[in-house]
């Protein structure tokens, strides 16, 4: 019976024995927060390209405006990969 009841408060111990967490590890968490707010916003910008493009007058435009949101979605992608590395950094 007592090696269930010590089982048991083991993953109690665990919780307290890591505490709250750091101003780093807080500040990564934040960081993890604004990388996943930066990634949609690429995503959203570029799908409004991709929306005037299908609507461009000629072929070169529209090329031109798919060329463009794919960076622009490539750049979004790349800074919330970049915000998330620092932050696993911090963890």
């Amino acid at each position: 019976m007592k090696k269930i009841i010590m089982l048991a408060a083991i993953p109690a111990f665990a919780l307290t024995a890591c505490g709250e967490d750091s101003a780093v590890e807080e500040t990564g968490d934040a960081l993890e927060e604004r990388a996943d707010a930066v990634e949609p916003y690429g995503d959203k910008r570029a799908a409004a390209l991709e929306e005037l493009a299908d609507e461009a007058p000629t072929d070169a435009r529209e090329d031109a405006l798919n060329a463009r949101a794919e960076r622009i979605d490539d750049i979004g992608d790349e800074r919330a990969d970049a915000i998330n590395e620092v932050a696993d950094e911090m963890e």
